[in-house]
């Protein structure tokens, strides 16, 4: 840790998203910057003059506030220094100089990591779709990244978890931040088998500016990129825009050419990205990579259809429920077993929009036909 501290300082001079390949080429570590003077910084060329007064008046004191509070949450810190750091973060130009951690990063190592992301206001089908292929790469071993936001986000992020797989979130805010509380649940079942990562401060409060500058992080450490849906100026074609640059892979799912929410995500498509269906049209591109731990033997990335995905292993238990409810009501009833079903994709499955799937979910929750579990999923009573 006592090296730790000067990459945090630096972190903090230079700000995130700064490009570091040039200044290490001139100093051989943090420390090494600290050390030197103005004068030998200014020489050295690779320092504009605001940064040289940002690392004059960045404090190695504040970093060392920073470390206490993670050790104080159990929060960890990678450095690029670290074994655990990722290499293909390392690997870039502009990588993050910090990871500040809720949760254990050696969990990824070695590991395909696959990029979901997409609009924060999706279609129930493409939420769906999100879960179904994020919890289809981590049966078969992949792990899911995504930037923890509402929406696609989310729906990655849930998808990876109820496969009980591994999924890495990248917050564009600092750790400890009041930032989206109604996905703190989620955030901190991620660390418990994942991790929860920020290259922010903890504490740092999100801005119009840190969510683009973090999804270099969500593609850099992802092998390929998935963009489920997006319009023509959605900010997850950022995140694809980078992948292309850092070399990854980049996956569209295909949407209706009428539909605006699809314009950015067809456009993809139409300029290069591959476009797929199910997860294996995904795994399949990097399977020859991760042959210790990628295995699509006896999983084709395809979910089965209808209540053999859900699992209803009581589906003989089920009540019956009275005539007068009517045909929507046992359109949602029908699906619901004692496996959690969330409710984007009931919604999907349905076809009903999701005022009215939730009036009906409340009504069965309070006549006893329904309980709701953690999010917006539900199970039978």
């Amino acid at each position: 840790m006592s090296e730790a501290k000067y990459w945090v300082w630096l972190s903090e001079a230079l700000g995130a998203g700064a490009r570091v390949d040039e200044i290490f080429g001139a100093f051989s570590s943090p420390r090494s910057i600290y050390e030197a003077g103005r004068t030998e910084r200014a020489v050295s060329g690779v320092f504009t003059k605001a940064k040289l007064d940002r690392l004059d008046n960045t404090k190695l004191s504040d970093a060392e506030t920073h470390i206490e509070v993670c050790v104080k949450n159990g929060w960890k810190i990678y450095t690029p220094d670290d074994g655990d750091f990722p290499d293909d973060l390392r690997n870039l130009t502009d990588m993050p100089l910090v990871l500040y951690c809720d949760g254990d990063l050696s969990r990824i190592k070695d590991r395909l990591a696959v990029g979901v992301v997409g609009t924060r206001n999706p279609t129930c089908d493409s939420v769906a779709i999100a879960r179904q292929f994020s919890a289809d790469m981590a049966k078969c071993g992949a792990v899911v990244v995504s930037g923890g936001a509402l929406g696609i986000d989310s729906a990655a992020h849930e998808g990876a978890l109820e496969a009980e797989g591994t999924t890495v979130c990248v917050l564009g805010c600092g750790l400890g931040t009041k930032y989206l509380m109604q996905n703190e649940p989620m955030r901190r079942e991620i660390a418990k088998s994942g991790a929860v990562i920020s290259e922010y401060p903890p504490l740092s409060p999100a801005s119009v500016r840190t969510f683009p500058v973090r999804n270099r992080i969500i593609s850099g450490l992802s092998k390929g990129v998935l963009v489920v849906e997006a319009g023509e100026k959605s900010g997850s074609l950022i995140t694809a825009n980078a992948a292309i640059e850092q070399g990854r892979e980049v996956f569209a799912v295909p949407g209706s050419i009428l539909n605006s929410s699809y314009k950015g995500a067809n456009t993809l498509i139409r300029d290069g990205a591959t476009a797929v269906t199910c997860a294996e049209d995904i795994l399949k591109t990097f399977e020859y990579m991760f042959p210790g731990s990628l295995d699509l033997s006896g999983n084709s990335g395809k979910l089965p259809e209808g209540e053999k995905r859900r699992g209803d292993k009581k589906a003989g238990s089920k009540k019956p429920l009275p005539a007068d409810y009517g045909a929507d009501a046992a359109k949602v009833y029908n699906l619901l077993s004692h496996e959690p079903l969330h409710s984007d994709e009931i919604c999907a499955e349905t076809n009903l929009p999701p005022s009215k799937v939730m009036g009906i979910l409340t009504q069965l929750e309070l006549d006893g036909f329904a309980e709701q579990t953690e999010g917006k999923n539900y199970i039978l009573a």
